[in-house]
């Protein structure tokens, strides 16, 4: 459960890192249907887009937290949109399953006691569960409450196809 659950991050990771990219150049066959995504200035060439978004000497860029990626998004685009538009009301439970996912997500990939107390902290405290699904992996492979009846990975991939499709619309 923790390969595909870190392939899902990592898709959506370089899903925003592209369409940012691809929204920063001026005629690079990317838009937006969103009323209003202006960038900054006009930048012609995708290397020198990706080079001022990653900053220098840098090798990649952190989107998550969200946060993270609305900061960004204030600095090159007019209002950050598109993508400080997920702070509409209506998608209030898909960014929290997004920060709770990215909580899982640290917590499997670094493994570290920080990581793991707010995995603990977030995610699981007050949440009855049984011992197996007490870790990251065995959260993940845990049945959450509603229906339909799917995993909780199956509920943060969910979550994330939701913000992906929303920023590409």
């Amino acid at each position: 459960m923790r390969a595909p659950f870190l392939s899902t991050f990592t898709a959506f990771e370089t899903f925003v890192e592209e369409l940012f990219v691809g929204l920063l150049v001026s005629n690079a066959g990317l838009y937006s249907e969103t009323a209003d995504v202006v960038p900054r200035f006009t930048i012609r060439s995708h290397i020198v887009a990706r080079d001022l978004v990653i900053g220098a000497g840098r090798q990649y860029v952190d989107w998550l937290p969200y946060e993270r990626t609305e900061e960004r998004a204030n600095v090159f685009f007019r209002g950050g949109r598109p993508f400080t538009l997920l702070r509409d009301p209506t998608m209030a439970n898909v960014l929290a399953v997004l920060g709770r996912g990215t909580i899982v997500r640290n917590a499997i990939a670094h493994k570290s006691r920080y990581s793991l107390h707010r995995f603990e902290l977030n995610v699981i405290r007050g949440t009855a569960l049984p011992p197996r699904e007490r870790t990251p992996a065995g959260f993940l492979r845990g049945v959450g409450a509603g229906a339909p009846v799917e995993t909780r990975y199956e509920t943060y991939a969910t979550g994330i196809l939701t913000v992906a499709r929303s920023l590409a619309s």
